[in-house]
């Protein structure tokens, strides 16, 4: 039997070659932790078992599913019609030449069986300590049994004596309830989909997330209105109540003005007169949108008090108010619209955070969270830094960009940059991420067939291969995928950086500076990434 074997958070392809398996590995993890095995290997047979022998882990199997990578990213900051190429040569920052297939699915797996699909088996562990085993080294063995072909590996796993608080560094990547809807099959107000909602939730609690976002126009039913305004939001309530039953602590939402519309129906991108999501017709610079948005906050806020949720809101105006348009003039008239609406949220929920994705400090004082992308930031870095130092609150995001050499989670990218995004978040001292691409599934009807998005925008070609999701429409749910296996990692890894930073800055920035320079700039070589990894876990220990 020829393999691979493997704790490294790496891509395997159909095709990557065999050698021979090893029969020794290491794995490390805090107390809360959880460990991965990748192993692919020949197999004569058509099912294969595998166990781990030893006691004191959760264990879960997977299959690994490969999906298409249709386009390689272009290599920079502009989305402008250059959001994904098709080069005569490997890019050297992508893993390989599109097209191609990589391992990135993970299906739950039936028991210890893994079906092999042309004479290869794939298949993924996770091993998370359980509550009462002790820390220090434990010996288990990872047995694959194929017909009359046996093979053992020792897993040598290190449980140290840390465990990460999930509060220091929080996480948010956006749920689409209309494209789970579409995927599954499900309608709003049935048991199945409360079902499906409820499976959706454990997956993004399962990577440590505790916000979720809700758009109060996009996933739910329209609420466009005409005078006298009546808003209802309960439609809402059985999918919040839900996702703080699954130990969600803040409802993430807004979204209640927005650009408009051009003749085609795509976005006005680059308008300098926005409108009220409720009636894309009435611009938020007028008497009559004062009235609605002020109609609709009372209501919302009174909705909020209703069920007892008014304090665990973080609020978004618009998305992006800055980004993408012609004139200073035009920024500046963005500005007045933005701070108006940012001003009638606040008369109705008080003390609540508005946070927002932004490009530069140009929103600041309306906005409580400032989200910029990772290139916006290294552009501005020095203004933001100081913001930072002041007190504001910032998060980064990354979407369709940066491309190329800067840290992403596209398909086409070294699996271990998805991981470094939040070594580079403790870096620069954010308090957390997001991710717009949780589930959107609208521009891409099957991701087993195809995984690079429409572009609904206007702007630029299709989304890059894998930006639109993290997890794939299974079976009862989502399944998950390498990449969000990834990212479960650096969010851990993110709240023990912050522990170290509190107890001990030096350190905390000599080990970072290890792998990560820039956003563009890092060492994302995974035997060193083991090293730094357990480095991380070995200084709190001390």
């Amino acid at each position: 039997m020829t393999g691979v074997i493997t704790t490294q958070q790496v891509f395997l392809f159909p095709d990557t070659p065999l050698g021979v398996m090893p029969e020794r590995l290491r794995a490390v993890s805090a107390r809360n932790g959880k460990a991965g095995v990748q192993l692919l290997f020949s197999c004569a047979a058509s099912l294969a078992q595998i166990d781990v022998l030893g006691g004191g882990f959760d264990v879960q199997l997977y299959e690994m599913i490969p999906v298409p990578v249709e386009y390689n990213t272009g290599n920079g900051v502009d989305q402008g019609g250059a959001m994904v190429i098709l080069p005569d040569a490997r890019p050297d920052y992508a893993v390989r030449k599109a097209p191609f297939r990589v391992y990135d699915c993970l299906r739950p797996a039936d028991g210890q069986h893994i079906p092999v699909q042309d004479g290869r088996c794939a298949a993924y562990l996770t091993l998370a300590p359980q509550p009462g085993t002790p820390s220090g080294t434990h010996m288990l063995t990872i047995r694959i049994s194929a017909g009359d072909q046996t093979c053992l590996c020792t897993l040598e796993y290190e449980v140290y004596p840390v465990a990460f608080d999930e509060d220091l560094f929080e996480t948010t990547n956006w749920f689409s309830v209309r494209a789970m809807e579409q995927v599954h099959g499900v309608k709003i107000g049935t048991k199945a989909f409360e079902d499906i909602v409820r499976a959706y939730a454990r997956s993004m609690r399962s990577v440590h997330q505790k916000v979720f976002l809700l758009w109060l126009h996009e996933d739910l039913s329209e609420r466009r209105v005409q005078k006298p305004y009546h808003f209802d939001f309960e439609d809402m309530a059985p999918i919040i109540r839900i996702f703080f039953e699954e130990g969600f602590d803040t409802f993430e939402t807004g979204g209640i003005i927005c650009r408009g519309y051009r003749p085609d129906g795509t976005q006005d991108m680059y308008t300098a007169d926005f409108k009220c999501s409720a009636n894309p017709e009435i611009s938020v610079d007028s008497q009559e949108g004062y009235a609605l948005l002020s109609s609709e906050m009372q209501a919302f806020a009174d909705f909020l008090k209703r069920h007892g949720w008014q304090d665990r809101v973080l609020f978004h105006v618009m998305d992006e108010p800055d980004v993408h348009y012609k004139t200073e003039a035009d920024l500046t008239a963005r500005r007045v619209q933005f701070l108006t609406a940012a001003n009638i949220v606040r008369r109705y929920l008080p003390g609540v955070r508005i946070i927002e994705a932004v490009k530069t400090l140009t929103m600041r004082g309306g906005v409580d969270i400032m989200v910029p992308i990772t290139d916006s930031y290294q552009h501005s870095k020095t203004a933001f830094d100081e913001a930072i130092a002041m007190g504001d609150e910032v998060w980064t995001y990354v979407c369709c960009a940066p491309e190329g050499r800067w840290l992403n989670r596209f398909l086409d990218s070294p699996l271990l940059n998805g991981r470094l995004l939040f070594w580079g978040c403790a870096a620069c001292r954010f308090g957390g991420y997001l991710h717009w691409g949780y589930n959107q599934f609208g521009g891409v009807p099957d991701p087993f067939k195809a995984t690079s998005a429409r572009n609904w925008t206007g702007i630029g070609t299709n989304f890059p291969c894998g930006d639109a999701f993290i997890v794939y429409p299974g079976v009862g749910g989502p399944w998950p995928s390498m990449r969000l296996e990834a990212e479960r990692m650096g969010a851990q890894e993110a709240c023990l950086l912050r522990a170290l930073r509190e107890q001990n800055p030096a350190a905390h920035d000599a080990l970072v500076a290890e792998v990560f320079t820039s956003f563009e700039s890092y060492d994302n070589d995974p035997t060193k990434m083991e090293r730094i990894h357990e480095a991380l876990l070995q200084a709190l220990s001390e």
